[in-house]
């Protein structure tokens, strides 16, 4: 590790893991420290007397980086919180250069820059290095908007066979570039088009776990901020013994390939044909942990069982009906969200398959709980049951606005090895959903078990 390894991580990388936390809807709290150290934070407000803490490196001051004229001492922390809330949507007027299509692009320029020796584990497409909506927040009015403006991507990495990640934020800055501060950065690079470019290699400590951290943010002349930020912590790793490698996957060469890649400046305008993100779905319930994580293997052949069952259909969708990808949340149950655009049809598909369900029983009507809908239900000979649900939902999108009207079908098939399929067509009226017979068609495909 580079001298960098002894002084403080930026705090613009600390920006970066907020903003990826807020998008999640919840209160973020927390402190931008970056004293001459080594800095200890209480990371709680009213807690035991042993409260787990935050530890980074000693700065050194004076000192002389490469690529600045002048230093500045580090600065005091700065403690924030703020609120995340609601549904966070790409089309925000406020941010005319972001977009779905744009999220899209930028996620497929990341992805394309990433080292042939570096592969992304089966995620679900959120953890995927897909660029999230831009997230609105509200804060205290004496807090400096560090943070507005940014989208933000995160993923998983493994590089022979050690795991890490990599975190990425976008913005779009109407500011200076911030001057060298002790403590922030190893390295200012100035390139001769005015791009500036800083790299950092760093540690940090929290309730006694190291986490490795190789970060590069760069300015452009238009505008444009990007950092990138590399650690060893595989952050979809649950136990702390195993959650930090010791190895950063991509080294600071490689970041600066990323942060140069043209697509994720904001006034690159995004390619003809460019696919819009895929929608985050959920399995819908079943024991999360029934059977075991699911391969690129497994859902290639998912996929391909799909879209040779659709082949012959005369009905457009908006992608592939082979599209699926991990639920949210899980790593054995699969689902897809996609656009029916023809005419009279319009709405959307939904596919969802996983696995720990029981087959229900044959309902008894002199039973108390007896559900007529459930009566409706086919048992076919192989001991599987399929089920047909009609679904109707009339509701404003903003208040004094006109009611919207929904129409869905919904096909569910429970096989007794536990595997269900579920596949629902809506449509907001005059539109029809798509007729049940294709519906249980999908549903009853031979292949479709996890």
């Amino acid at each position: 590790m580079s001298d960098g390894a002894d002084r403080r991580k930026d705090r613009w990388t600390t920006g970066l893991v907020v903003v990826s936390i807020m998008a999640c809807g919840v209160i973020v709290a927390g402190l931008l420290d970056t004293g001459s150290g080594p800095a200890t934070v209480d990371l709680t407000a009213d807690g035991p007397a042993e409260a787990p803490s935050y530890v980074t490196p000693t700065v050194e001051y004076p000192v002389d980086i490469p690529g600045c004229a002048t230093v500045e001492p580090p600065s005091e922390g700065e403690a924030f919180a703020m609120w995340v809330g609601g549904e966070q949507s790409y089309d925000n007027p406020r941010y005319p250069w972001f977009s779905a299509l744009k999220a899209s692009a930028m996620t497929a320029a990341v992805l394309d820059a990433l080292p042939e020796a570096v592969e992304i584990p089966l995620v679900s497409p959120t953890e995927s290095l897909l660029f999230e909506p831009i997230p609105e927040y509200e804060q205290p009015p004496d807090v400096e908007d560090d943070f507005g403006g940014v989208t933000s991507a995160r993923g998983p990495l493994l590089r022979d066979s050690s795991p890490g990640s990599l975190w990425l934020s976008v913005s779009k800055a109407d500011k200076p570039i911030p001057p060298c501060v002790a403590g922030e950065l190893d390295r200012r690079t100035t390139l001769p088009d005015g791009t500036v470019l800083d790299a950092d290699d760093t540690w940090s400590e929290y309730d006694g776990h190291r986490t490795l951290s190789r970060s590069v943010a760069g300015y452009f002349p238009d505008g444009t901020w990007i950092h990138a930020d590399a650690t060893d912590e595989n952050f979809a790793e649950a136990d702390p013994g195993s959650k930090y490698s010791g190895t950063i996957p991509l080294s600071l060469d490689e970041l600066t390939a990323i942060v140069l890649r043209p697509e994720l400046l904001a006034s690159t305008p995004v390619p003809p044909g460019t696919s819009p993100p895929p929608t985050a779905c959920g399995s819908g319930g079943g024991s999360e942990d029934e059977g075991p994580a699911l391969t690129r293997a497994d859902l290639d052949r998912l996929n391909a069982v799909l879209d040779d069952a659709w082949r012959d259909q005369r009905i457009a969708l908006s992608r592939p009906l082979g599209s699926l990808q991990l639920a949210e949340h899980s790593d054995n149950a699969v689902c897809e969200s996609v656009d029916v655009t023809t005419p009279g049809s319009e709405g959307t598909l939904r596919v969802s398959i996983a696995g720990g369900y029981t087959v229900p029983p044959e309902p008894d009507k002199y039973d108390p709980s007896y559900d007529p809908q459930a009566a409706k239900a086919t048992r076919l000979p192989d001991g599987s049951v399929l089920e047909r649900r009609d679904g109707y939902t009339s509701a404003a999108t903003d208040p004094g606005e006109p009611a919207v009207d929904e129409a869905g079908r919904h096909v569910t098939l429970t096989r007794p090895s536990g595997t269900r399929v579920s596949v629902s067509s809506t449509s907001t009226l005059p539109a029809t959903p798509l007729p049940y017979e294709l519906l249980e068609s999908l549903a009853t495909t031979p292949g479709l078990e996890l």
